[in-house]
């Protein structure tokens, strides 16, 4: 199995600064592989994977995409009783690939393709093998150094009449979502920007994708060992331009 890596030229100065935000959110995750799934948080991140399995449909069959896949669990999770389904996951840490790979190889599950890579600068021809009929990208989102560009690719990425599921946190109504965001730009310094529900409605309509709607909102505190938690998951359709015409 290939390991894609990133291939970014470092001409222009954004780039070079895009280089930097992205491995400092890299050298984050590296850090945290390792105990991803069971540190204090790791209830937390489970439980995304489980609200999305709630929402979305029952896939029996074909191929699914995960940005921002992390270690993985959130495919294990899915592929587990669909035995016709095959994955594929994208992560910017190379530690959380690692981690995915092994737990999938532990689990018996050779239908999950792992992939190293910074989904906004991949080559998209590694991905002609598939035609994915779901794409999930789950807390992912505010990491996107263009979200314009980001939600463009998804889309592309997308099969006709398949449909993308974006799991993220909302801003709006929520001070502690501000102050993170806030600290993230004055002091972390990276690339982490959150989105209000309507902003990250409008990225995936301006992207082609039509139907957009929200399939769940929750605002909780003392979640899964989480201070406050205010996500959105949202699901949008990309149209087969051929029936749509007849």
């Amino acid at each position: 199995m290939l390991d894609y890596t990133v291939r970014v030229i470092p001409i222009p100065i954004l780039s070079r600064i895009r280089l930097k935000q992205m491995n400092v959110v890299e050298t984050e995750f590296n850090n945290l592989a390792a105990e991803y799934e069971n540190n204090r948080l790791s209830g937390w991140y489970k439980a995304h994977a489980e609200e999305i399995i709630e929402h979305c449909p029952d896939f029996e069959e074909g191929d699914i995409l995960d940005v921002g896949c992390g270690t993985g669990y959130f495919l294990r999770a899915y592929l587990k009783d669909r035995p016709r389904i095959r994955a594929v996951g994208i992560d910017t840490s190379s530690a959380m690939i690692e981690v995915a790979k092994r737990n999938a190889r532990l689990e018996g599950l050779s239908r999950i393709e792992f992939i190293h890579a910074d989904w906004e600068k991949l080559n998209p021809d590694i991905f002609k093998p598939y035609a994915f009929k779901a794409i999930f990208c789950a807390n992912a989102f505010h990491y996107f150094t263009d979200p314009k560009n980001a939600t463009d690719r998804l889309f592309k990425q997308l099969a006709e009449n398949g449909t993308l599921y974006v799991l993220e946190r909302n801003k709006a109504r929520s001070l502690l979502t501000f102050v993170w965001g806030f600290l993230h730009k004055v002091l972390i310094k990276d690339q982490v920007v959150f989105y209000k529900t309507f902003e990250l409605v409008g990225f995936l309509e301006e992207a082609g994708l039509k139907q957009v709607k929200v399939l769940s909102s929750i605002k909780k505190y003392f979640w899964k060992n989480k201070l406050f938690t205010s996500m959105v998951l949202l699901e949008g359709k990309k149209e087969d331009l051929r029936a749509a015409s007849e």
